[in-house]
């Protein structure tokens, strides 16, 4: 299990659409390249973070099975999820931390706390783009999980292999070929 670096990783990388709205705002207000091009550079970085945390997942974590008995889908309020906390940043001069990295850092590095501590894993919009939906599932062991998988649940009652990131929070593993 990854744990405390697993939830780290999902947690900044669903923040990351932050700094590539930094990076737009400098854009929009005509800054020069050396401005917002970190703040883009970062977004990017964080993106490929989690994709390759993903291939890291299928090679060192714990492998099990999980029956599903219930679920529900936990990322059906990303839209407005994503606009609540994007549109300050696009639509204020004062949010572009202009030459104020430190301010920048420290606000995101806030945010990633919040978000870890109060376990809300069930948004991530890089993970989105990736193909993946989350959700609530509640297995034989009447244990609530965060199931994170690319295919649309349809029905209770099947068997997905997933590995283990944190004691609740799984990855299906695609079908071996």
């Amino acid at each position: 299990m990854l744990n405390r670096v697993a939830k780290f990783i999902l947690v900044s990388t669903a923040l990351s659409p932050v700094l590539g709205a930094v990076a737009v705002n400098q854009i929009a207000n005509g800054n020069e390249w050396s401005e917002w091009l970190p703040w883009l550079a970062s977004a990017v970085l964080l993106g490929v973070i989690c994709w390759l945390m993903l291939g890291v997942v299928t090679k060192r974590c714990q492998i099990q099975s999980v029956k599903v008995k219930e679920f529900e889908r936990d990322d059906k309020e990303v839209v407005g999820f994503l606009l609540a906390y994007l549109l300050p940043f696009l639509s204020s001069k004062d949010m572009a931390f202009e030459g104020q990295w430190l301010t920048g850092a420290y606000v995101l590095f806030l945010l990633i706390l919040v978000f870890a501590h109060s376990g809300s894993l069930h948004f991530n919009p890089v993970m989105g783009l990736l193909g993946y939906h989350f959700y609530s599932v509640t297995d034989d062991d009447d244990g609530p999980k965060l199931l994170i998988i690319k295919k649309e649940l349809q029905r209770p009652g099947e068997t997905y292999r997933v590995a283990m990131l944190a004691p609740c929070i799984c990855v299906h593993l695609p079908e071996k070929p």
